[in-house]
């Protein structure tokens, strides 16, 4: 295997394993933010709710820049 095509195969693994950890972390934070919503925190529900969809709104580009034909 040449170098060029394991630093290709090492790159994919890096950028789903990446995605698959930012689309955890942001599906916690929109739990959260429906949990603050439950208790009457309006404002941080809010807040924490608009962070988590921008975020995933990000990772889509992410993931169609990178592999064009996904989206």
């Amino acid at each position: 295997m040449e170098t060029a095509e394991l630093f290709r195969v090492l790159y994919w693994i890096a950028i789903v394993s990446m995605s698959i950890i930012l689309v955890v972390v942001n599906a916690g934070i929109l739990v959260i933010s429906i949990r603050f919503l439950q208790q009457r925190k309006i404002g941080l529900g809010i807040g924490a709710g608009l962070f988590s969809v921008f975020c995933f709104y990000l990772i889509v580009i992410m993931l169609g820049k990178t592999f064009p034909g996904l989206f």
